[in-house]
């Protein structure tokens, strides 16, 4: 997201609160969703390189990439949230209708390793959407999920927003919708299916070797944002 209003980049992680920042900003400008575009909020267009949804470029690609100069990026304010990779694992695994297909220590084993390897963006680590491949963090601030309410108050008092209302966005149930598309996508995860398995997977979903697993793909977002392992 850029608004140039705010002189202000949001580096969007998904599944950490990203389109409740966004229609916050929207809402400052009188903007609805609908208007999203004018803040890159957007699908790329076919001759545009980037993610295919523009709100999940890295702060790397909003240069390289051609959607801001060099001297506008460093000149403007630069943040991200971001979460503990486990929670953030199983947000995405609940969003996206896979814990109405499989345990989550399937989904770890089987299905994470596949999205890593197709860069898929929005299974992508924390860290290579906030640093650079030279190992420099390249955001301004980095608030977390788990201190969002006192972090959103520091973001809205340095883009001159304070009365700014944060909404709850984008709620991480995954619908049957997205489970078909998951199935018409993946068919062979038909072998897989456990129906009825979203009404138990949070209460024992990070079994050790599901934790192990997310670890060996987010072992720099550990590390790099200070969670425990």
């Amino acid at each position: 997201m850029i608004s140039h209003t705010h002189k202000a980049i949001f580096i969007h992680v998904p599944k950490v609160a990203g389109q409740s920042v966004e229609q916050m900003f929207l809402a400052t400008l009188g903007l609805d969703w609908s208007e999203r575009g004018a803040l890159l909020l957007r699908q790329k267009n076919p001759n545009e390189k980037g993610p295919k949804r523009l709100a999940h470029l890295t702060a790397e690609q909003y240069v390289s990439l051609g959607y801001i100069d060099q001297k506008q990026f460093e000149a403007y304010y630069k943040f991200s949230l971001v979460r503990n990779p486990y929670q953030r694992s199983l947000s995405c695994y609940h969003f996206l209708g896979y814990a109405r297909i499989m345990s989550f220590e399937t989904f770890a084993t089987k299905v994470l390793p596949k999205k890593i390897k197709q860069n898929d963006f929005f299974f992508k680590p924390q860290y290579d959407y906030l640093y650079d491949q030279g190992g420099h963090l390249l955001a301004d601030f980095v608030g977390h999920l788990e201190t969002l309410d006192q972090d959103i108050v520091a973001i809205k008092a340095r883009c001159n927003m304070p009365e700014a209302f944060l909404p709850h966005a984008n709620k991480e149930r995954g619908s049957w919708k997205r489970v078909l598309r998951v199935l018409w996508e993946q068919p062979a995860l038909v072998l897989d299916l456990q129906l009825g398995q979203d009404k138990i997977a949070r209460g024992n979903a990070l079994t050790p070797k599901a934790k192990a697993q997310v670890f060996k793909y987010y072992q720099m977002d550990f590390e790099a944002f200070n969670y425990v392992a």
